[in-house]
């Protein structure tokens, strides 16, 4: 391009919270120090600057966690009204699941918010959740292609797309943590949950997945923060939940998901999946929450095999 580049450091502009290592951008400060300093500089040519780095109040150097770069370009295409945001990363798009598990992936040219989502949420390492939010909320579409290989073009991510099939991609999540709490105080009474969750969010522990049945309830434990390895429960929890019921935790675990438009709304989609899957053990099944998931766990040594098999079935 010939036009001159400016540097223009981040850190002021992208004012967040204390939270060091998943700081919070400030978003109506974002867009008033975007309005007052990029934009003007971007009449005077192309503006470089960092991304995953932020500043707070006192002007300390803050991080936004995992996902932080591109989360950065998205906050800041958000705060610029920007007409598209351009993710140029390693691999060329999305595909309809990791290429590395089997050859048979295929690339996905459009994808909607929705499904993206999903799939970020689910494992796809591609793209960070928190990265679409920003444009989901301006409705900015979304370009993920290779910078290696530009040519082979990439996915766009869109709030309408042309087409929206049964069955689009399938993710998976390793280092999944699975807790079992049994009570039989749980049979036809009330309040049980509510101080299971109750302890949890004391502990600032973030549930992900959960099932119940009359005498038990088994959940997955969201992963917040960085650091590698399964999510644990803090033995202060422990303690206190199991006054309440019994604890069981159990890990190795990976949670595959299949992607899609209208699962629990068509006949037979169900039987697809479970079918293919017959020889496999499935556990804690999450199926119609969603019209565009359907997720369940899977010991890791089979979690590739179970996403090979399903691929094979239901998306070659």
């Amino acid at each position: 391009l010939d036009a001159p580049s400016l540097r223009c450091d981040i850190r002021p502009i992208m004012r967040t919270d204390d939270q060091f290592g998943r700081a919070t951008p400030d978003i109506a400060v974002l867009r008033q120090h975007t309005q007052q300093h990029i934009i003007p500089l971007l009449e005077q040519g192309i503006v470089v600057s960092q991304g995953f780095i932020g500043s707070n109040k006192a002007g300390q150097t803050t991080t936004l966690g995992r996902g932080g770069s591109d989360y950065s370009a998205a906050l800041i295409a958000e705060a610029l009204d920007a007409e598209t945001l351009e993710i140029w990363t390693d691999v060329p798009g999305i595909y309809t699941t990791d290429p590395r598990i089997t050859a048979a992936a295929k690339p996905i040219q459009e994808i909607s918010f929705t499904e993206a989502a999903e799939m970020a949420t689910f494992g796809a390492k591609i793209l960070h959740p928190s990265t679409l939010l920003p444009a989901i909320r301006q409705q900015i579409p979304v370009f993920i292609g290779s910078s290696k290989q530009p040519e082979l073009g990439g996915t766009w991510i869109r709030q309408y797309v042309s087409e929206a099939p049964l069955f689009r991609a399938l993710a998976l999540r390793c280092n999944q943590t699975m807790v079992t709490l049994t009570s039989l105080n749980m049979f036809q009474a009330y309040g049980f949950l509510a101080e299971v969750f109750r302890i949890l969010a004391a502990h600032k522990i973030s549930v992900d997945l959960i099932t119940t049945s009359e005498v038990s309830v088994s959940l997955t434990l969201d992963k917040t923060d960085t650091s590698g390895g399964a999510p644990t429960l803090p033995e202060a929890a422990i303690a206190e939940l199991s006054q309440l019921c019994r604890v069981d935790i159990e890990q190795g675990l990976c949670l595959a998901a299949l992607i899609g438009n209208g699962m629990s709304e068509s006949k037979g989609a169900a039987k697809q999946v479970f079918g293919a899957l017959a020889d496999f053990n499935l556990r804690m099944i999450c199926y119609g929450a969603s019209a565009h998931n359907l997720c369940f766990l899977v010991q890791e040594q089979d979690a590739k095999e179970i996403i090979k098999v399903l691929h094979q079935q239901v998306i070659e």
